[in-house]
C-alpha cells in the first residue's frame, strides 16, 4: 500500500472510532442479516450433487473466509 493510502486508511480509522458511540447501529439487524446469507450458501452447498464431500466442505471454509469467520485449523492444507 502507498502512503498516501496508508495515512488515509489511518485517518478513516480515526474518525470511525471516535464516532462510532454517536452512530446508531442495529447490530442485531445486521449479524442476522449476515447469519441467513451464510447459511443459505452453506445450504447451496451442501444440496449441490454434482460436488464431491470434500469439495463441498472446502466450499464452506471458503464461505466462512468470506465472511470473516473462522474455521480452525482441522482444515488447513496449506
Amino acid at each position: 500500500m502507498n502512503i498516501k493510502l496508508e495515512l488515509l486508511s489511518n485517518a478513516i480509522s480515526e474518525i470511525v472510532i471516535e464516532r462510532i458511540g454517536t452512530i446508531c447501529i442495529d447490530a442485531d439487524k445486521i449479524a442476522d442479516t449476515v447469519a441467513i446469507k451464510v447459511l443459505s450458501e452453506i445450504q447451496a452447498t451442501i444440496k449441490n450433487d454434482y460436488i464431491s464431500d470434500f469439495d463441498a466442505i472446502e466450499q464452506i471454509v471458503l464461505i466462512f473466509e468470506k465472511y470473516g469467520i473462522g474455521a480452525g485449523t482441522r482444515h488447513d492444507f496449506g
